[in-house]
């Protein structure tokens, strides 16, 4: 149950996460960033708040909700870092001649 839990608010911070970005707009990027800034430490402090009252409650499963927790944050972050820097773009074969396949 603690995996569960676990994994589960790593998702939750994760759609935070996903959310706070989409306001980065070309029309007022500044505005975004300040959102996105804020929502970072606000994140933060709510996987500080959520590992604290697990610890206190529920003491026995506290390691295993953790793991989970950050596994599953850091892990679909990742994805998420791959998709939207595009990295996946350069693992392709491309195909046609020449180099670059252009």
């Amino acid at each position: 149950m603690a995996v569960v839990l676990g994994l589960g608010f790593g998702v939750v911070l994760l759609l935070i996460s996903r959310a706070s970005f989409r306001g980065i707009t070309a029309e007022d990027p500044f505005r975004g960033l300040v959102v996105a800034a804020i929502s970072l430490f606000l994140r933060l402090g709510l996987a500080v708040a959520v590992l604290y009252a697990y610890d206190r409650f529920a003491d026995s499963g506290f390691l295993p909700f953790a793991l989970a927790f950050a596994a599953g944050f850091l892990a679909l972050y990742m994805v998420e870092l791959v998709r939207f820097g595009g990295l996946h773009r350069y693992l392709r074969p491309r195909s046609g001649p020449g180099i670059g396949g252009r």
